[in-house]
């Protein structure tokens, strides 16, 4: 998988307003759920060219942002604008919203 595969992901299944996890992805792209580092460097490939927006649509299984060079609160601002809940400790709410699916 390439990182133009990757994009395909949060493109055609993860809409606004809903996440996925790193483990999804690994799933959806190596058959297995423990591939978070390659997917992490994918992903960041992905958000270097131009790709942002659908990236960041894509969480740790326990809520927690991307650890971003940038930081995370970008991330944040657009997941809160899209209707995403959080936890008060900055985790999106998996009590309030499912992680997509994508197997």
């Amino acid at each position: 998988m390439n990182w133009t595969q990757l994009v395909q992901i949060p493109e055609r299944y993860v809409p606004a307003g809903d996440v996925t996890t790193y483990a999804e992805v690994s799933i959806w792209g190596y058959g297995e759920p423990n591939r978070n580092q390659p997917v992490g460097s994918l992903l960041r490939g992905a958000r270097n060219n131009g790709y942002r927006l659908l990236t960041n649509r894509v969480v740790g299984a326990d809520g927690r942002l991307a650890d971003l060079p940038d930081g995370s609160d970008q991330q944040r601002r657009q997941l809160l604008a899209e209707g995403v809940p959080f936890t008060a400790d900055g985790r999106v709410d998996f009590g309030r919203i499912s992680p997509t699916s994508l197997v």
